[in-house]
């Protein structure tokens, strides 16, 4: 029977905690790629969001990769505007030299199947936040305990080729506690901890849903000591859909390969010519300070995981499923 990977991308899909800058809030919103209802439009991207009639709905793209023991899930959020501005002097740079059309971050998430699914958990997790990855493994404690009494994995998962930079931090969404991403404004660079997460004091708080996604202008903020924040759903879609990213990593509206040989989103030049833009898809991720080839950490993510950590118990590397190489 085949797995419903739909339902496993949503049991452990994080909460989203997306700074805004008041400069240009609808350029921190995450949203579709297909914003027109074209892929092969995304050079429009930017006029669409400035465009207040266009609703930005909120959705977020999903991978589920499959060994014997543990599953591999990504986490892609897009954001059609990587912007800069401000008075100060480092803005006004950042605006001349790295404000680009398209951004898309995220995290690959770490599940070890157990005998209960109900049991199974985030256990460790791999963000990209501009050029770097960044690790995270151990749940930290809240009043919900998530931790199940006398767990015997907690506090046995370590870094081994590279080091673990945070804990896990949990968000309650419902009846269960969820992984916390957070994403600065402008640059959209996303950790798993408030380490240069910014100053600004709007924050959208996104949870997952499958069926539907929101409209963030179209909620109100709430006021809690000095931040104000929304809670809006994301709609997980599946990055192996047909005709989705993955279709068309061969359709050159939509990715080209930069100099260095990965995919990325297109952008246009002064001429108006189609070039390979700065932000890349999942495939296309990599930190630029490790030896693993660029785009392991969707395509290849066994191998990565098992060479950043230690502690995962058993551990297999032979794929059952993996869209990525047509296994399965």
């Amino acid at each position: 029977m085949t797995k419903d990977y739909a339902a496993i991308a949503l049991r452990h899909a994080p909460v989203l905690q997306q700074k805004v800058n008041e400069m240009n809030r609808r350029g921190d919103y995450i949203t579709g790629v297909d914003l027109s209802g074209d892929l092969s439009r995304v050079v429009e991207n930017w006029s669409f969001v400035e465009d207040k009639d266009n609703s930005l709905i909120a959705e977020a793209y999903y991978s589920v990769v499959e060994t014997s023991t543990h599953y591999f899930i990504i986490y892609a959020f897009y954001h059609a505007q990587d912007w800069y501005d401000g008075k100060r002097l480092a803005d006004k740079i950042r605006k001349n030299f790295d404000e680009h059309l398209h951004d898309m971050e995220g995290a690959l998430a770490v599940v070890t199947k157990r005998k209960k699914w109900t049991e199974e958990r985030v256990d460790a997790f791999i963000t990209i936040s501009h050029f770097h990855f960044y690790c995270y493994a151990d749940w930290m404690r809240n009043e919900n305990e998530f931790l199940y009494p006398g767990d015997e994995w907690e506090g046995r998962i370590v870094g081994f080729g590279d080091n673990i930079d945070g804990n896990i931090w949990p968000t309650r969404d419902g009846k269960r506690n969820r992984f916390s991403l957070y994403a600065q404004s402008r640059g959209h660079g996303i950790r798993g901890d408030r380490k240069k997460w910014g100053p600004e004091h709007e924050i959208i708080m996104y949870f997952p849903s499958l069926e539907r996604g929101e409209d963030p202008e179209r909620k109100k903020y709430r006021t809690e000591r000095n931040y104000k924040y929304k809670k809006v759903r994301y709609r997980l879609t599946d990055i192996h859909a047909r005709g989705g990213l993955w279709e068309n990593r061969n359709n050159r509206d939509v990715f080209m390969a930069n100099a260095k040989g990965q995919d990325a989103f297109v952008d246009l030049d002064d001429n108006g010519s189609r070039i390979a833009g700065s932000a890349n898809p999942p495939w296309g991720w990599d930190d630029i300070d490790d030896r693993h080839k660029c785009g392991e950490l969707a395509i290849n993510p066994a191998l990565i995981v098992h060479d950043y950590f230690s502690g995962l118990r058993e551990f297999s590397m032979e794929y059952v499923f993996n869209p990525y190489l047509n296994i399965g």
